[in-house]
């Protein structure tokens, strides 16, 4: 865990994506790289670990969803993990949305993506309270995307709709 209260002026800079105080976008990323390493050892941070990922890349989308697959991808992970609890066989179905060619149109950034960052899920210490602070950020960051709400809940009624066709089942 980074400690905040060690760090220098210069390692306070904040991400110019997310506005994290860790050291830049360098900084931020390796906090983001550290949280993640963590998940695979203990199964309260490992059950968040998906949506951890889908809400540093929404705050990171200059990175993390430069292609409108990328993007996509993440936001309509991010609808699922905050709107339907992280319904795992929806997840796993939104690369059937995007496979092959699209026609879909990535876009376009948001200026604020979200008060909470990375460095709120650092500052969490106590493996029993993270995925309740993985949960906040990821509501905070969707909230952050209310313009692109509709959009996200379409992309993933069409996952929910193939799924229901590669089931053979009728909605």
């Amino acid at each position: 865990m980074t400690s905040i209260e060690t760090m220098g002026d210069k390692d306070r800079e904040p991400c110019p994506s997310c506005g994290a105080r860790l050291g830049g976008r360098a900084g931020c990323r390796r906090t983001f790289d550290e949280l993640q390493a963590q998940s695979s050892t203990s199964p309260r941070r490992a059950s968040v670990h998906n949506l951890a990922v889908d809400a540093f890349a929404m705050q990171h989308t200059e990175e993390y969803g430069r292609s409108a697959k990328s993007y996509i991808f993440h936001l309509t992970a991010l609808c699922c993990g905050v709107e339907a609890s992280g319904d795992q066989k929806s997840y796993w179905g939104i690369p059937r949305l995007l496979d092959g060619p699209t026609t879909l149109a990535r876009p376009d950034d948001i200026p604020f993506r979200g008060a909470m960052t990375v460095a709120d899920a650092d500052a969490c210490q106590d493996d029993s309270d993270y995925p309740e602070v993985v949960r906040r950020w990821a509501s905070d960051v969707w909230s952050a995307y209310a313009g692109l709400h509709t959009t996200a809940r379409q992309w993933l009624q069409e996952v929910r709709v193939d799924l229901a066709s590669a089931r053979g089942v009728r909605r």
